[in-house]
């Protein structure tokens, strides 16, 4: 069994040409996962639909998904309320340029993916989001990575949270994106692969359209990582040049590429 998952594309029509193009080469994978995020904050979110849709992939519910189907309710996260008075025109100009096919098709989008290549629930590849019980709260990278990005532990081994968005979860390996940087997390049993963003990575190199294969060796699963440059300032490029709300904001994010941070 041969897995290929990619995330947060976030309505760059560029970056997922180029992921789903590479993903193709790879080939040939049993499924293909995009794990939410797929349409917010980009030029083309109805692009990038198509694309989605056509490519056979199973596409799943992020955060920004939920904020296109009920774009009148604040997040009930302290994060992206603060964000709100510029994420919600996003939202509302999403919908927008949508068509009702591919409304529908957000409103149906599941929260998780899942894999079972034995009968053992413990040998499943999970794919959600955000983590396996919203789409809004963070798994944090390990303890060395989390003091080299953020300058701080933020989420220790015992994070009670984290605890939490476990409780229950049989499959030990979980794939997902929502935090933008690449990482393998060996916590409490389970292997916690952040596939990363494909469209504003700004972590670990902006300028790259990342996806990770899981492939079923018979008795594990074994990582293949992706990294595949694209051109940046045609994003930005065509942000400037479409009706986003706030476009500058976006665009100067592709301008940065991989001096970012």
């Amino acid at each position: 069994m041969r897995i290929a998952v990619f995330s947060d594309v976030h309505g760059n029509p560029f970056v997922c040409e180029t992921v789903l193009k590479e993903i193709e080469k790879a080939g040939p994978f049993d499924a293909m996962v995009a794990a939410g995020d797929s349409l917010f904050g980009g030029s083309d979110p109805a692009r990038c639909a198509e694309l989605l849709m056509d490519s056979g992939a199973q596409v799943l519910s992020g955060n920004t998904e939920e904020y296109i189907r009920a774009p009148q309710l604040t997040p009930p996260d302290e994060r992206h309320a603060r964000k709100w008075d510029r994420l919600q025109p996003i939202a509302y100009w999403i919908r927008a340029q949508l068509s009702p096919e591919q409304l529908a098709w957000v409103d149906d989008m599941p929260f998780e993916a899942r894999f079972s290549p034995t009968t053992n629930p413990q040998d499943d590849l999970l794919v959600v989001h955000a983590n396996p019980r919203d789409n809004l709260l963070f798994i944090y990278p390990d303890l060395v990575d989390q003091v080299t990005v953020f300058g701080e532990i933020s989420q220790p081994d015992d994070d009670p949270d984290l605890h939490a968005y476990f409780e229950g979860v049989t499959a030990r390996m979980v794939a997902f994106g929502h935090l933008h940087w690449s990482s393998v997390r060996r916590w409490n049993g389970y292997t916690l692969v952040n596939v990363a963003a494909c469209s504003g990575s700004i972590y670990n190199g902006l300028e790259r359209a990342r996806f990770t294969v899981f492939t079923w060796t018979g008795s594990s699963w074994a990582l293949e990582r992706h990294a595949v440059k694209y051109d940046t300032k045609l994003e930005a490029a065509a942000l400037r040049a479409s009706t986003h709300p706030d476009k500058e904001t976006w665009a100067k994010t592709y301008d940065a590429g991989d001096e970012v941070r």
